[in-house]
């Protein structure tokens, strides 16, 4: 895999290059241009980016392999859950920790979504706003027990592992096993992805 970076200061480029250990391709700005890359990762300082470019950039990550790591100085939930509602594969703190920054890419070069908390319960919940996923299809579908349904059910009202725990009387501990079962059992990478399959299974029973 290629990985390439967008950051106007250099003491930003010089730091995930040490936090990866990775050899980052920078690219040159204005991107309008440049030929952007058809595939790889690329991480974006979205405070080196202009507004008309930010655009172009999510545009054309959209429409091919290109994934994108938005790093920004200023984290926002409403902007976190925007720009991976539009295709964004991650989305931090510019100055987050080597470790964190490590286990972000990881997660993306799995196929997963990477953000923090408060932005994935956000994406969520818009989720499930615009569509009630039906929990009972999934279950049926997919063989889980009376519990993992309860926990899903939970889930899919847009709870954290926390309030789960505390609606189900039970511990985090427990919810997040009951929770690794549902995702291997269905195929599902995450809660985003849990959900949409939740969706698409109804479809398909129609």
């Amino acid at each position: 895999m290629d990985y390439f970076c967008i950051a106007m200061r250099d003491d930003i480029a010089q730091r995930w290059t040490e936090a990866l250990d990775l050899n980052l391709n920078r690219l040159e700005q204005p991107l309008s241009s440049v030929a952007l890359p058809q595939n790889g990762l690329c991480l974006a300082h979205w405070q080196s980016i202009s507004g008309a470019e930010k655009e172009l950039l999510l545009a054309h990550a959209h429409g091919c392999g290109l994934s994108l790591v938005v790093l920004t100085d200023h984290p926002d939930t409403d902007e976190g859950r925007e720009l991976i509602r539009r295709g964004a594969k991650a989305y931090g703190n510019t100055f987050v920790t080597y470790s964190l920054l490590n286990e972000m890419i990881k997660a993306v070069k799995r196929g997963d979504i990477w953000a923090g908390q408060d932005v994935l319960q956000s994406v969520l919940r818009q989720l499930l706003e615009q569509v009630e996923p039906p929990v009972q299809s999934l279950a049926e579908r997919y063989g889980l027990s009376d519990r993992e349904n309860e926990v899903l059910v939970e889930v899919m009202s847009g709870a954290s592992n926390k309030v789960v725990a505390r609606r189900l009387d039970i511990t985090e501990r427990t919810v997040k096993a009951h929770m690794s079962a549902i995702l291997n059992k269905t195929g599902a990478r995450d809660r985003v992805e849990l959900i949409l399959l939740a969706q698409r299974t109804e479809r398909n029973a129609v």
